[in-house]
């Protein structure tokens, strides 16, 4: 299915939106730049039984709409509230990896009441300006060769040697998504990611989260996590071994595992009311 967000700065913006489960508290899943929901087809299945999971295409990812020019963390943190609006979705549990966890930081500190728990995995809580010539050139080689010109080393990134080698399939799979981003769209997120600093405001985070990490990530390293849960009240560190970027499909049943303790004992909020 798809929801058609309130107009934005220059246009309505149609997101492609799927929902997995009948009944429980809803949990959102927002994957990485370069991907789509279906970046979160195990931890999907894994949670509809007792969870209502809703996945959507980030803007400018698989089949929602790619508008041209630079987006904005706020606006990909708007997307999300507007969506839950448009759905009629109170509150939710946020789970987000790489890009999808940024937004899930923005939108921790700009809804507050909107978010009942905080998941994020493989991300960072800025983007230095020493990373500035990096991104340049990542997005230089999108814009001149297409998503081809960044898949190999974004695997590279994205999966630890280890796993490709024993996971070919599920690697290819990932592959083909990274290969089918349309161009605008991930030019527009990569300048949001570049510009992206919520270093002095995740203290104001106060719902229950946990912050995961791959031991061999590193775009996201291990230390960046502990510094995201050292700055959040109360967070819940968890660093899953022989894991790169996607550490949530690399190390499935041991994140499910965290996952599942983790929403199991965060507050539930308003939701606790609902039969």
């Amino acid at each position: 299915m798809s929801a058609t967000l309130p107009p934005s700065e220059t246009r309505r913006v149609r997101l492609q939106v799927r929902i997995d489960g009948g009944d429980g508290p809803w949990v959102v899943l927002a994957h990485a730049l370069g991907a789509n929901h279906t970046l979160w087809d195990a931890t999907a299945r894994h949670l509809a039984p007792r969870y209502r999971v809703l996945r959507y295409d980030l803007r400018g990812h698989g089949q929602s709409d790619a508008p041209i020019g630079a987006y904005s963390m706020i606006r990909l943190a708007d997307d999300v509230a507007c969506l839950m609006d448009a759905l009629e979705v109170p509150a939710a549990h946020f789970v987000g990896v790489s890009v999808g966890g940024m937004i899930g930081q923005t939108a921790a500190v700009r809804y507050p009441e909107r978010l009942l728990s905080l998941t994020l995995v493989d991300t960072v809580n800025r983007t230095p300006l020493d990373a500035h010539a990096m991104w340049h050139e990542r997005i230089g080689h999108v814009e001149a060769h297409g998503m081809a010109g960044v898949a190999d080393s974004t695997m590279q990134r994205w999966l630890s040697a280890a796993f490709r080698g024993a996971h070919p399939q599920e690697t290819a799979r990932v592959r083909e998504m990274l290969l089918g981003t349309p161009v605008h769209g991930y030019v527009g997120t990569g300048q949001a990611i570049m510009a992206f600093d919520l270093v002095g405001a995740i203290s104001r985070i106060h719902c229950p989260t946990l912050v995961v990490a791959g031991e061999e990530d590193l775009g996201a390293p291990p230390e960046m996590a502990r510094e995201i849960a050292a700055a959040i009240p109360g967070a819940r560190l968890e660093i899953l071994p022989h894991a790169a970027h996607l550490a949530h499909i690399e190390q499935a049943d041991r994140f499910h595992a965290v996952l599942d303790a983790f929403l199991g004992n965060a507050a539930c909020g308003a939701q606790c009311d609902i039969p």
